[in-house]
């Protein structure tokens, strides 16, 4: 079965278009079969990953997220966000005596932000921005 990517303009001007339509989105998969169903109206062939959808709208500034988690027991490193890629910093607390100790990591571009212990996106909500 052959299929062809859209372009990264064509995928935004979905994402405008579904957002501008439909408004607050509670689901990625959601999303992403709006963004399908416009992006094939001009090509049947056309495929596209939720990953790159959420990227995208994030990335472009076309949609707030807000994104529901659940713990897990693996320890948090610091690294890249899960949700767009962006660095995580760490958020850090002054001790008694003096020190400072790591409380968890924050992303600064998306708003996500997990404890010492890894915290696991399960659902995003989008919302267009105005």
């Amino acid at each position: 079965m052959a299929y062809r990517i859209p372009s990264d303009t064509e995928v935004v001007e979905a994402i405008r278009d579904v957002l501008g339509r439909y408004g607050i989105i509670n689901s990625q998969r959601k999303l992403t079969e709006f963004v399908l169903r416009s992006l094939r109206r001009h090509d049947s062939d056309y495929a596209i990953s939720e990953e790159r959808v959420r990227k995208l709208a994030l990335g472009n500034g076309l949609a707030t997220v807000e994104i529901r988690c659940r713990d897990t027991r693996e320890k948090t490193s610091a690294g890249a966000c899960p949700v767009c890629d962006g660095r995580t910093e760490r958020i850090r607390n002054l001790t008694v005596y003096g020190g400072s100790v790591t409380m968890g990591y924050k992303c600064r571009t998306c708003g996500y932000w997990t404890g010492l212990k890894n915290r696991v996106p399960t659902l995003y909500v989008f919302t267009p921005k105005p």
